[in-house]
């Protein structure tokens, strides 16, 4: 079984609209009637809220992304923590969530195949 479209009163009521990406075929949902992508592919410049660079970061695009990451992972690595391949944001190993969400979740898969079945007892332990 697949997920529904995410559907929302709330985009109708503010004027969104759903487009299909021209480049990835993604759907998307947007209020600019001249987006023909849904933000997340090549030709798109990374923003926030209108500001295309973000202070420290002089790169654009796939090389801000990269840069951004690397810092953010740097960090947590100098405090001891370890790097984690990144992780799909869809929860395609389960189809009654459209998102993963910040909790033991994001594990399933690994517990139910017995990958990580005892690291991941002594976290249920700490929650």
């Amino acid at each position: 079984m697949s997920l529904p479209p995410i559907d929302l009163e709330v985009f109708h009521d503010n004027g969104y609209n759903r487009r299909q990406c021209r480049i990835t075929d993604l759907w998307f949902w947007t209020c600019d009637d001249q987006r023909t992508t849904c933000g997340d592919t090549h030709e798109d410049e990374y923003t926030f809220i209108g500001k295309p660079l973000i202070e420290g970061f002089e790169q654009r695009g796939k090389a801000l992304k990269d840069s951004m990451r690397e810092a953010f992972l740097s960090f947590f690595e100098t405090h001891e923590h370890h790097r984690v391949a990144p992780y799909p944001v869809l929860a395609r190993w389960r189809d009654d969530i459209h998102l993963t969400i910040a909790s033991i979740a994001d594990f399933q898969p690994h517990v139910t195949s017995g990958e990580s079945s005892y690291h991941l007892s002594a976290l249920y332990s700490l929650v």
